[in-house]
Formats: structure tokens, C-alpha cells, sequence
């Protein structure tokens, strides 16, 4: 995926001179949203060489940690720049997108080609009950705020930071879970047959662990160059355009920020790897819910520009509304085009209504 997108890199520098030279342009957006697109996909195939070099679990560590690095950091550039309604936005729209377009385009062109796929049902019930807890984290606040009519600020900072912990605490226990504890339990049963040849190469592999970091190291921060800009050009694409800061947050910016790996889940389904296209889509949404929000409402607070996850109705709906239409086709354990088709459908309706807005 990263030698596909590799010709993208070359608007980096392009996006440098226009933020040089025309700072704040729409040929600025256009050009950092088409830089951060190859870079993404860098960080992921970087991260990616990181878990194969220390292992499942550190590895999967920095794999979760960095697999929405993008989006964090474009966040973190909006918040700078006083737009909430944007980071809120943008995580409405990676939780929808990666829920309903992404899987559903996995189950529609899987689907096609080989009618009907399975998958694990035991994890799917494990993935649905976390996706509950992100719902919850969004919904109460809403009824709290609207079912109050004093309901004051500074409380309802407090209840974010509450539930912000709550989230990110069972995040931490999520990973644990599912990358020490249960890969411990693997290991109790399973016994490894490496051999002398295996050996060799690990070493080999373990002498690139730092060039990997570094390139790590240097990814992220052209990114976070590349985000700063896009951040800045969002008034002139709204104004140039007439569209919503929201439209922007909810479909723009998702889409940009995850078109690699968002190919990856659907190349996945289409070659019958429907598990590995629903860990990525999945796992994506709940990492943006339990631990991209938490430590978003905690750097706001900190940098004393507070964030609270007081979702407006349209977006806490499509995301309960998004989270109910996986789970019914979810639990089955197998999938088909039409349910794909049906997914697709549902994006566009909300996509629709984000327009509009």
C-alpha cells in the first residue's frame, strides 16, 4: 500500500511552499490533505515493522499507540486553533466511517467474490460490548446536559474528565487483556518451534529497531507540519465552498486521515481475510472512542482550552445508530454483499444529513 501511494510524498514540499507563500489557502488544504495521505500510510507500515521486530504484544502496544496517530494529531491542531466543533466532528465521523463505509465496503466486495464469509463470533461479541461502553460515554453526558436546565460549565468539565478516565482506564484493561494477558495464556498452551535459521533473522531484525524509530520519529513530525496546515486552511475551504466545519470534520478529514488503512481492511475482505478487515475497522473505532477522546478532553484541560464530550443529537445518533446497525449484522459471525450494501447506504444517508447540517 505505501509503494501505491509513495508519488503522493511529493506534495509535502509542494504543501510547504503553498503555506510559504500562500498560508491558509485552499490549494494549502488541498495539498497537506494529499501529503498526509502517503505519511499515514508510512506511519502505519512503520508501526507494522515494529510489531514483527519486538513481538505481539510491545509491538502491538506501538501499534494501537500509533494507529491513529494521525487523527490525534490533527485533533490536537484543531483544539489549538479553537475549533472543538471540528475534533468532535472528526470523531463522529472516524467512528461512522470505519463502522458502516469501511466494513460495509469489505462485506459488499468480499461478498462478491466469495458469497458469504465468517468470522469470529466470540470476538465480535467482545468488540460490540466495547462499542456499547463508547455509546454510554457519549450518551449520559448529552441527558445530563439537556436534562438539566442549571447544568454549569465547570460541572460539565468535571463529568468529561469523569468519563474520560472511566474510558481510558478500560482501554488500558482492553490491552492488557487482549495483548499480555491473553498472549500469556497462548504461550501456557502452545509451545514455539523456532529453529537456529529463526534466530538469525531476529537478530537481524532487532539491529533495525532504532532506524525504525527514528523513521517513526521523522514521520510523525512531518505529519503533525502537514496537519498544522491542513488545521489552518479549514476556515477558507468553509468560506470557499460554503460547507460546515462539521461536514469537513465528519467526512473530510476521516477519509483523509485513514485512506490506507481503510484499503488495507477492504483488500483484506477481498482476499477472504474478513477477520483481519473487521480487527482494523473495528479496533479503529474503539480505539478512537475509549482512548483518542479521553486523551483528547485531557490535553484540552491541560493546555486550558477544555473539551467536553457533549456530543450535539445528530452526532451522538449516528453513532448509537451506527454501533446498532454493526451489531445486527455483526453477531451473526458471517456476512454477505447485500449487508455491505446496506452499511454503505447507511453512511451515505448520515453523510447526507451532515451536509445539510
Amino acid at each position: 500500500m505505501v509503494k501505491k501511494m509513495r508519488y503522493l510524498l511529493i506534495f509535502v514540499p509542494i504543501s510547504l511552499g503553498f503555506s510559504y507563500f500562500r498560508d491558509g489557502s485552499i490549494w494549502s488544504f488541498i495539498t497537506s490533505a494529499l501529503a498526509i495521505i502517503p505519511l499515514a500510510a508510512l506511519m502505519s507500515s512503520i508501526t507494522d515493522r515494529l510489531r514483527n521486530i519486538l513481538g505481539s504484544s510491545w509491538g502491538g502496544i506501538i501499534n494501537v499507540t500509533f494507529g491513529n496517530a494521525t487523527e490525534l494529531i490533527i485533533s490536537i491542531f484543531a483544539i489549538y486553533d479553537g475549533l472543538l466543533n471540528v475534533v468532535k466532528a472528526n470523531i463522529t465521523g472516524s467512528i461512522i466511517m470505519n463502522l458502516l463505509l469501511v466494513l460495509g465496503m469489505s462485506f459488499f466486495l468480499g461478498g462478491l467474490r466469495y458469497q458469504r464469509q465468517k468470522f469470529d463470533k466470540l470476538l465480535a461479541i467482545t468488540n460490540s460490548a466495547m462499542l456499547m461502553l463508547a455509546v454510554i460515554g457519549m450518551l449520559i453526558p448529552a441527558i445530563f446536559y439537556f436534562g438539566s436546565s442549571n447544568i454549569k460549565t465547570l460541572v460539565l468539565g468535571k463529568l468529561s474528565m469523569g468519563v474520560g478516565f472511566v474510558l481510558f482506564v478500560t482501554y488500558l484493561a482492553s490491552l492488557y487483556f487482549t495483548l499480555i494477558f491473553h498472549e500469556k495464556e497462548k504461550k501456557t498452551f502452545h509451545f514455539s518451534k523456532g529453529s537456529a535459521g529463526d534466530s538469525v533473522r531476529k537478530k537481524g531484525e532487532k539491529g533495525k529497531l532504532w532506524y525504525n524509530v527514528i523513521y517513526l520519529f521523522l514521520t510523525t513530525i512531518f505529519i503533525a507540519v502537514e496537519a498544522s496546515i491542513l488545521v489552518g486552511s479549514i476556515e477558507i475551504i468553509q468560506e470557499g465552498f460554503n460547507i460546515s466545519p462539521v461536514f469537513i470534520g465528519v467526512i473530510i478529514l476521516p477519509i483523509i486521515s485513514n485512506v490506507a488503512e481503510n484499503m488495507t481492511a477492504i483488500n483484506m475482505a477481498r482476499a477472504d481475510k474478513i477477520d483481519l478487515s473487521i480487527t482494523i475497522a473495528i479496533g479503529s473505532s474503539i480505539q478512537v472512542s475509549l482512548f483518542i477522546v479521553p486523551l483528547l478532553i485531557f490535553f484540552s484541560h491541560l493546555i486550558g482550552r477544555p473539551m467536553n464530550v457533549l456530543f450535539n443529537l445528530l452526532e451522538i445518533s449516528s453513532i448509537g445508530l451506527s454501533v446498532l446497525a454493526i451489531n445486527v449484522v455483526y453477531l451473526q459471525g458471517k456476512s454477505n454483499w447485500f449487508e455491505g450494501l446496506q452499511l454503505i447506504a447507511a453512511y451515505l444517508i448520515i453523510a447526507i444529513a451532515f451536509y445539510f447540517a
